[in-house]
């Protein structure tokens, strides 16, 4: 008779279902290892090509240096490190993908509201020779948004020239007739428009400039009105195939420019005074009644607003006789590519405190909007 087997079985535990227990759960990490290696690579493409801003709705002004010489790779690294962009490989393949081997060596003002596309652009113009408020003898810096008059007195501070003798040559018949010569592309519609108060303001393209060699006040003003020249030539079709002149183009970059922050609310605030040209309503801007006034007050009164003077905008249709300000390449390039035209925006409002444009479709709207937000300023 055999021998009974009394030894305790439990098939749960047998070797061989450990074996295939193993086996399940190694097969589980294999399947999580290459679900998250497969999400890692998804998101590391992404940010490969991840063109946008960092911060859209950022007002952040960031001073950025290119060393002469630098490569795309290390610009992207330092643009990074400058908390100007998201990633430095996004940049240095969008540089690579768009075949942008032209990027300029100085200073630059940029911002983390700017996306690649901008970025990448600004740095394809030459940049300044010195930091800001750092411009030495002999050199004057235009600024984004300045008027002549404010860049008169720069010119008498640093130079020998009076702000009177060099604001004399942007008036000067014979002196636009031979600029005219030069650049008849750029200068036709300014040399024919009406009731100017100076026929080259907007046309002074905002840059730092080289003065020491200037023996009259004119070849500064040459200097400036090449570089919008140099700046404008990619753009001229454009501005032919939307049947816009220069003038009117520069009229409301001027306008833009001051109206605006960020790039995206550049281009919403143009395709806004589109829509109002289209329907035949005044831009109704209060930079046109300062110019109009020659002041920069912040807080306009009825009064200021019905001001007699083709520069003001709310009382006159139309761009009026030309720009207030020498406007960025940022905001004429909104003004070539507005946005959000179909969504019929005619009015926006910016909260002075926080920078943020709103757009609203109709004048109710947009005083529910105004009385919102002066409750909500004034009871902080």
């Amino acid at each position: 008779m055999a021998e009974a087997d009394f030894t305790p079985r439990n098939e749960q535990y047998t070797p061989a279902k450990k074996s295939n227990v193993f086996v399940t759960i190694l097969k589980i990490l294999v399947i999580l290892v290459i679900v998250v290696g497969a999400a890692a690579g998804g998101y590391y493409l992404h940010l490969r090509n991840d063109t946008s801003a960092l911060s859209a709705k950022s007002t952040k002004k960031i001073e950025f240096h290119v060393v002469d010489g630098s490569s795309s790779q290390q610009i992207a690294t330092s643009l990074q490190k400058k908390g100007v962009i998201k990633h430095d490989f996004a940049f240095d393949r969008y540089v690579a993908k768009n075949n942008i081997n032209d990027l300029k060596a100085g200073y630059f003002e940029l911002s983390p509201n700017m996306d690649l596309a901008t970025i990448a652009k600004a740095l394809q113009q030459p940049g300044a020779q010195y930091p800001a408020n750092t411009t030495p003898k002999g050199f004057v810096l235009m600024r984004e948004g300045e008027t002549a008059e404010q860049f008169a007195k720069t010119v008498a501070a640093e130079t020998k020239f009076s702000a009177k003798d060099w604001l004399a040559t942007l008036n000067d018949p014979a002196y636009l007739k031979r600029l005219h010569a030069l650049y008849p592309e750029l200068l036709d519609s300014a040399m024919k428009a009406k009731g100017t108060r100076y026929k080259l303001e907007g046309y002074l393209f905002p840059a730092t400039y080289d003065v020491r060699a200037a023996t009259k006040p004119s070849e500064i003003t040459t200097q400036m009105v090449t570089k919008t020249n140099q700046v404008m030539q990619p753009y001229f079709g454009q501005m032919k195939q939307k049947k816009l002149s220069v003038q009117e183009v520069l009229t409301l970059a001027s306008l833009v420019e001051r109206e605006a922050i960020t790039p995206t609310d550049r281009a919403k605030v143009a395709g806004v005074f589109f829509n109002r040209l289209d329907t035949h309503m005044t831009l109704g801007s209060d930079i046109s009644v300062k110019y109009a006034l020659d002041s920069d007050k912040t807080n306009l009164n009825n009064k200021d607003t019905q001001v007699k003077s083709p520069y003001n905008l709310y009382t006159n249709q139309g761009y009026g006789p030309g720009p207030f300000n020498s406007p960025s390449l940022e905001s004429i390039e909104a003004v070539l590519k507005p946005l959000d035209r179909d969504k019929k925006f005619y009015y926006f409002i910016a909260d002075l405190k926080s920078g943020k444009v709103y757009f609203t479709h109709n004048l109710v709207e947009h005083e529910k909007l105004n009385a919102k937000l002066y409750k909500i300023n004034h009871s902080k």
